[in-house]
């Protein structure tokens, strides 16, 4: 007989084999006595199954589990956790592959997180054409990445007791990794226009209108021509879909982001403002990526290295969005609840993240202060 504790806990595991299987599973109990008479008693229901006893179906392979959970999610999730669970799920194929459901425990899925925080992603910046990374430099997974993996079957180990596949779900004994949660890259005014300067067309555009209206880089790309209003004094542009509802919103539009998307509209051959597809020759597709352009511009401003005089990290897309929150709270201090509805957040909290001082801001605030207590004197 095989009992034993987990690290930490206070609840007997039994792990023997029996008939050629393999059984680990936790007794329910914290108590050694009934630990060894629950085992006794559960190995003699499996030596008479054929009297009474249901003989339980064998429990399917992570490939056939992840293949059911990813149709269900499709038929049943909204299209963009469908994809993230696609996303999420080859690298969790390539490691369980053909594993059973019932034989994958706690142990298991650390393992799992040990190797993958070990791996390294591709090259940024890949052609698809040539197959040649403009960025040679390989990073390693990060936790963020491990957590949506994690995230994913977790959802999957959840449906499987729903539906009495499982009888415990070993996922929910792991924990997610520490994510570092930093604000972001805010760019100062002399950053965008050298960044804007080195940019062509159309990123220009599309970069343009993120630091004017803080959309998320996906929702730009989406943006339908039917969704932009500028024949008024009130210009705005409808975001249709998003992660949460909130995502659902009007955006006011600067005079700036009006003139841009007024010219791409009479322009426009599709449906879409920014359109292309993942090649970018499709004129009825919504654009998919700008990550090439970006790393261009970003190689030829210089803005991350030898020009930078905003925020330190790496100017990401998402960065513009840091931009606009941080420049507007900058202009109207105080004013989170307009800003957390123009970036589409439920929660005050989520709107922090998005927007802090850059160095610039944090002289003038001292600036203003002394010139306060000049007045005042």
């Amino acid at each position: 007989m095989g009992l034993y504790k987990r690290k930490g806990g206070a609840t007997w595991y039994m792990d023997f084999i029996i008939d050629g299987e393999r059984v680990n599973k936790s007794t329910g109990t914290s108590n050694k006595r009934k630990a060894e008479a629950f085992v006794e008693d559960f190995k003699s229901k499996i030596r008479n199954e054929g009297i009474g006893i249901i003989k339980r179906e064998k429990a399917p392979t992570f490939v056939k589990a992840m293949a059911d959970f990813l149709k269900w999610s499709e038929a049943r999730q909204k299209k963009s956790t469908a994809l993230r669970y696609t996303v999420a799920s080859k690298a969790l194929l390539a490691y369980f592959g053909e594993m059973r459901v019932d034989r994958i425990t706690k142990p298991e899925i650390d393992k799992f997180i040990n190797k993958r925080l070990t791996d390294y992603g591709a090259p940024r910046g890949v052609k698809p054409k040539t197959g040649k990374a403009k960025q040679k430099t390989r990073e390693k997974i990060s936790n963020a990445t491990v957590n949506r993996e994690l995230a994913c079957l977790k959802k999957m180990f959840t449906n499987l007791v729903a539906d009495k596949v499982l009888t415990t779900n070993e996922v929910k004994l792991v924990e997610f990794l520490e994510e570092e949660n930093e604000s972001g890259r805010v760019l100062s005014r002399d950053e965008e226009r050298q960044y804007l300067m080195a940019s062509s067309q159309p990123l220009k555009d599309y970069v343009t209108v993120l630091v004017e209206t803080g959309l998320r880089p996906d929702e730009l790309c989406r943006l339908a021509v039917q969704d932009v209003f500028v024949a008024s004094d009130r210009p705005y542009l409808m975001v249709r879909e998003g992660k949460t509802k909130s995502a659902t919103r009007t955006v006011p539009l600067s005079e700036r982001a009006a003139n841009v998307l007024s010219r791409r509209i009479l322009e426009a051959v599709g449906k879409y403002v920014f359109a292309g597809g993942r090649g970018g020759t499709e004129p009825n597709k919504p654009a998919v990526k700008f990550n090439n352009a970006h790393y261009g511009t970003l190689k030829r401003s210089k803005i991350d290295t030898d020009n930078r005089t905003g925020t330190t990290g790496t100017c990401t897309l998402y960065s513009f969005r840091h931009t606009f929150a941080t420049r507007f709270l900058h202009d109207r201090p105080g004013d989170l609840l307009t800003l957390a509805a123009l970036l589409g957040h439920s929660s005050l909290r989520m709107v922090m993240r998005y927007a802090h001082p850059s160095d610039e801001h944090k002289f003038d605030a001292i600036r203003s202060i002394e010139q306060k207590r000049s007045i005042a004197a």
